[in-house]
Formats: structure tokens, C-alpha cells, sequence
């Protein structure tokens, strides 16, 4: 019979990959609870799945790919073309038909469209073109699909929990908990439940990206940056759960669209979205209780509190903490290029939202934990500049909560030099010219705001003046790099939130210009606190991480290199990150996996690096074990 299982021919094939499963298990260390990186991926993902069934099932599927073997023993012969197609071919079909769609929300969809038809595919596409096809997965291609999501929709993805039926969220959770639990190979070291989920990645889409508030359609940032946990760390892409909280829309132009697909009600606020967030918090810390939650694109006014309110959990916010610790991460090794030190800084920041803040705050925490500045000291480092001007104290109530630390005395500023003295407000040119500043960051999206003359007039004053214009996407980034370089002599060392390619010295030399994205950390900082069980992600562990990628600038060893890792090897920065964030959590006292303890202690068969490759998700076809 053709789907039989009892065929010579199919006991054969089940027989030698039963051998091939032995033998990898054999080469286990009996006091390692994970094998080695190289053997991980030998060993058979087991399923009771076939024909149609298997290849409609993203997670196993394989399409051209699956061998000769694997085609007799699940019944796929007859469902499948003759040939039999390597990964790396396949990549290159996929690649091809990408390059034929002519707008990025195009290439954005097909990519989608492969990652539900084919997941190995689709991570080993991404992976292996990560630099190029980033800005169509995320931004600016994740932002075209989040603003039209409800025109482009084909299939759900991830979870869609919106305020009017909040009753029903545990059992909406559960659902995916469920699903995930029926999926072949999720469970690193055990089968229970509460081990099914690592990750939750949340938005409640009120900032998406630049563009606002988009509703419901920001399960598309939470998909695309689930993503990326996978690409950047190795997280097992099944392990991790999307969310959107779908919380009503203050984007009317929502309401008028007929094929709208969220609630159409103006956005909670107060008493209800607190109780909204309060509830899907304990649901997942019920269920999911080892899962680390991050909070992505939430606005601004909820974000900074949001944060303090669950700091005693495994929670992160990726637009102020990640944003932060890159940033910080560049100015390390910045500093250390111009022979400085961090406390010996003066920085101004012009724009004072959100990225802007968590700026301050992450580079605040380093001047505290790297370099034994109390709070007050540290905040004294800074000048922020926003849409009304220097934050000073006299602002009172027009300042956020998160701004206060940083408001400058009146009296310090009552007798600068202001280029326009009947204008109110002490602006961006005036802070340059009085401060005299060696940092200057820009989170503004004021396209081009760092003129020539401010440029100027910042690096009469410094030797190697640090320029970080971070504003996305690339339109509206402060200063061109090419600029910033040209009008300082190239003495600037620049860093930018958009790609840029390398600028021309002269001389035949190039300064490679680096990309502070937080793909290059938050990826293994998750990861790291995923190995180890932390019960909160702290300050420390953080910054044991930005140590780390700071540590691993190839501008250390020269100039002209870029103050950050390349994007390309994210994977291979991501196990030095990831270790020394488990590091700290050990010294800390907040690891508490018995396994991952061991091997952070010396104790293990390997090293930490080594244990932590074995235990990321690779992009290939292991082998399928057919099974009743």
C-alpha cells in the first residue's frame, strides 16, 4: 500500500535513520545534558505526519528537499517533483523569485508567504542575506505591512487578544500553549507545559516604528521581531509567541476602512488598559512562567511605566533598553578609540522621546555601574533637547516623568550665549556653542538637523568628537556620515541608526560607518536570560552585555573600522553576549537553570560557548523519524 510503513523498502529507510539517531546519541557526553552544535541537528525530529499533511505544515516541511528516504517513508513521491533539491538551491530559487517583486511591501509579503510555507527556508534565506533583506522584514518594510495589514491580510499569525474579549484571554493563551505543545521538538529538557513558551513578544501598537498608532496590524512588528530573535540569538522560532493587545485605535483613518480588521474603538486608557495589561501579564507569568516578555513599539506615556511597574518580572522594552544598550555599546568603544573615558564626557541628546531617554538612561546606568558615579552625578552628563527646547527645570509639568533627571538648573543656563536672543527656548545650536559637548546624539527624525555649521562648530572644540545621528529610517537621519566626517576632518567617529555604506577618506581609505541596531544585543540578552532562568532581567546583566559587544569592535584594533560589530556575524557575537550575559546573572543570584549553572561555573563537558551554541536553533533540514 503506498502510505504503508511495513514495506521492505520503508523499513529500511526507517532502519537507517534509527541507526544514524542511535549513533548521535551515543556521542553524548553522559554528564551533558545537550549534545555538541555539530551533532544537535542529526538527530530526527519525530512525527506522525504524511503526505499533504506534512508538506502543509511549515515547521517540517521541506518541499524539493526532503531525501529519497524521507519521500517513500511519509508518502510524499506522488506530492513532489522527481529531483531532490539542497537547502542551498532552494535558497537560491527563493532568492530569485524575491529579487522579481518590485516593491519592498511586495518582497515583505513573499517573505511572509515563504516563512508560513516553509520555516527552515526562510530563516536560512534570511540568514544568509541578513544585511540585505533586514530593511524588508523590519523597518522599512515591516512598517508598509503594519500600515496595510488589514488590505494584505492571507492567514493569521501569532496571537490576536483585543479588550472586548479579554474574558476569554487565558483560554486564548492557551490555545497557542496547546498548539506549541503538539509541535514536534520544541522542549529543550523536558515535555512540560510550562516549558513550551521562552518567549513573548507584545506590542499594544500605539508607536509603531515612526508611523503611530496602527491597531491591530502590529502583530507585524511582534512577528517581525520574533524574527529576529531567531536570526540575531538562535531562539527556537516555534518557542516563541507574538502578540498584539489589541486595544482600540486612535488612528481614525482605521475606522473609515471597511476592511479594518481590529476593534474599532478609540484606544483604552487609565483604570481599563491597566487592568488590560495587569491581566495579560499574570496570564502569562501563569503560563508561561519561564517565558521572558518583551514590550515592543508601546507608546510613550506607558512605556516608561510599564517598565518600572514589571521590573521584578523577566520583562524588557526594546525602544528604550535595546535602543540604549547599543548605543551605549558604540559609545564604549568610541571612547576608547579617542583614549577617553566615559565619565569625561559631555552629551547632548536632541530628541527626548522614548529612544532618546533610554539613551540617557542606559549610558547614565554605565557612568554608575562602570565607573561609580552616583545618580545625580551621572544625569549631570547630560543636555537633552527636544521639540520645546533644553529640558530645564522652570518646564515643570510640561516634562515627562522620564525627562525630569535630566532638566538642567535655570540658573546654569540664565546667562549662556543664544544665537537668537527674542527667541524663546534655549535650542540645538545654543547647547553646542555653550556646552562644547564630545557626544552628540540624535534621536529626533529632524532629517539633516546636525548642519554644517553645528557640525563645525562641535569639532573646533573636540579632537575626536563623537557623532551618533540614530534617527530611522535613513531620510531622516540627522547627518549624512560623509558630512560628519568631511566637516570635521574626518576626526569624528560616527555611528548611525540606518545603514550607510563605507565613506571614502582619500588616500584609498575607508571609515567604515557602524550601525547601532539592536539586533547586534537584545537578541542575546534574551537568549542569555532564557539559558538561565533569570527571574528578572537586571541592570547589570545588561550592561554585562553591552560590555561584551562593546568589547568586540573591530575599530579597537582600527581606526577607520566600524565601532560595532558587522550585522553579518550577529550569530557568532551573539554566543560572547549571550555568555557574559549568564555570567552575570550567576554572580548575580538570579540563574536558576541547574544545567546552565554548571556549565556558566566550569563544571560542564564544555565550555559556556560551546553549551550555548548547542542549545540555538539552526536553519536546516534535520532528519524525520515517522512515528505511529
Amino acid at each position: 500500500m503506498y502510505y504503508s510503513s511495513t514495506s521492505a523498502l520503508t523499513r529500511a529507510a526507517t532502519a537507517r535513520i534509527a541507526l544514524r539517531r542511535s549513533t548521535v546519541a551515543s556521542r553524548r557526553n553522559v554528564t551533558s545534558p545537550t549534545i555538541t552544535a555539530e551533532d544537535k541537528n542529526l538527530i530526527p525530529i519525530r512525527t506522525n505526519l504524511r503526505g499533504s499533511a506534512l508538506l502543509n505544515t511549515p515547521r517540517l516541511n521541506k518541499g524539493a528537499g526532503f531525501t529519497r528516504e524521507e519521500r517513500q517513508i511519509f508518502g510524499l513521491e506522488g506530492f513532489l517533483p522527481y529531483d531532490v533539491h539542497s537547502l542551498e538551491k532552494q535558497c537560491l530559487r527563493a532568492y530569485n523569485q524575491l529579487c522579481k517583486q518590485p516593491s519592498v511591501i511586495l518582497k515583505h509579503a513573499f517573505l511572509a508567504s515563504l516563512r508560513d510555507q516553509n520555516q527552515v527556508l526562510f530563516y536560512r534565506l534570511m540568514q544568509d542575506r541578513l544585511k540585505e533583506l533586514l530593511g524588508v522584514l523590519y523597518t522599512p518594510g515591516a512598517a508598509e505591512a503594519v500600515a496595510g495589514y488589514s488590505s494584505l491580510f492571507r492567514r493569521p499569525v501569532g496571537c490576536y487578544i483585543s479588550f472586548p474579549n479579554q474574558d476569554g484571554m487565558r483560554a486564548q493563551l492557551e490555545g497557542h500553549l496547546t498548539d506549541v505543545n503538539r509541535t514536534a521538538d520544541v522542549a529543550y529538557d523536558s515535555n512540560k507545559p510550562d516549558d513550551a513558551i521562552d518567549l513573548v513578544v507584545v506590542t499594544d501598537a500605539e508607536a509603531i516604528l515612526g508611523i503611530g498608532d496602527q491597531g491591530v496590524g502590529g502583530i507585524t512588528i511582534s512577528t517581525s521581531k520574533a524574527a529576529l530573535y531567531t536570526l540575531g540569538a538562535g531562539i527556537n522560532p516555534n518557542r516563541i509567541l507574538p502578540v498584539v493587545l489589541d486595544c482600540g485605535t486612535d488612528n481614525h483613518a482605521l475606522f473609515s476602512d471597511p476592511l479594518y480588521m481590529g476593534w474599532k474603538r478609540t484606544r483604552i486608557r487609565g483604570k481599563n488598559y491597566d487592568q488590560f495589561i495587569d491581566r495579560f501579564i499574570s496570564n502569562c507569568r501563569e503560563l508561561f512562567p519561564n517565558a521572558i516578555i518583551h514590550f515592543e513599539d508601546f507608546g510613550m506615556a506607558n512605556a516608561y511605566r510599564l517598565m518600572e511597574k514589571y521590573k521584578n518580572i523577566p520583562m524588557f522594552n526594546d525602544d528604550i533598553q535595546g535602543t540604549g544598550a547599543v548605543a551605549l555599546a558604540a559609545l564604549l568603544s568610541a571612547i576608547k578609540v579617542a583614549g577617553s573615558r566615559l565619565s569625561d564626557q559631555r552629551i547632548v541628546i536632541y530628541g527626548a522621546g522614548s529612544a532618546g531617554m533610554g539613551i540617557a538612561d542606559q549610558i547614565k546606568d554605565g557612568l554608575m555601574i562602570l565607573e561609580g558615579l552616583d545618580k545625580e552625578e551621572a544625569a549631570r552628563r547630560f543636555w537633552c533637547v527636544d521639540r520645546n527646547g533644553l529640558l530645564v527645570e522652570s518646564m515643570g509639568n510640561g516634562l515627562r516623568h522620564s525627562q525630569m533627571p535630566y532638566a538642567r538648573p535655570d540658573a546654569e543656563v540664565e546667562h549662556w550665549t543664544k544665537e537668537d536672543e527674542d527667541k524663546n527656548g534655549i535650542w540645538l545650536m545654543d547647547v553646542i556653542k555653550n556646552v562644547k559637548p564630545t557626544v552628540l546624539i540624535g534621536t529626533s527624525t529632524h532629517s539633516r538637523a546636525f548642519s554644517e555649521e553645528l557640525v563645525r562648530e562641535m569639532g573646533k572644540h573636540v579632537e575626536r568628537p563623537i557623532i551618533f545621528p540614530m534617527s530611522n529610517p535613513t531620510v531622516l537621519c540627522e547627518v549624512d556620515p560623509a558630512d560628519a566626517l568631511a566637516w570635521t576632518e574626518n576626526r569624528a567617529l560616527v555611528a548611525t541608526g540606518s545603514p550607510f555604506p563605507p565613506v571614502k577618506l582619500g588616500n584609498g581609505k575607508e571609515y567604515v560607518v557602524a550601525q547601532t541596531n539592536n539586533a547586534l544585543i537584545y537578541p542575546a540578552l534574551g537568549l542569555g536570560a532564557i539559558l538561565a532562568r533569570s527571574k528578572t532581567i537586571s541592570n547589570s546583566m545588561l550592561m554585562a552585555g553591552v560590555n561584551s559587544l562593546a568589547s568586540l569592535s573591530p575599530a579597537l584594533s582600527n581606526p577607520e573600522a566600524s565601532l560595532l560589530p558587522d550585522l553579518a556575524d550577529v550569530r557568532k557575537v551573539s554566543v560572547d553576549v549571550a555568555a557574559a550575559v549568564v555570567r552575570q546573572a550567576v554572580e548575580d543570584g538570579n540563574a536558576y537553570d541547574e544545567n546552565t549553572l554548571r556549565y556558566a561555573k566550569g563544571k560542564g563537558d564544555v565550555s559556556l560557548e560551546d553549551y550555548i551554541r548547542g542549545r540555538m536553533w539552526d536553519a536546516v533540514y534535520r532528519p524525520l523519524e515517522l512515528v505511529d
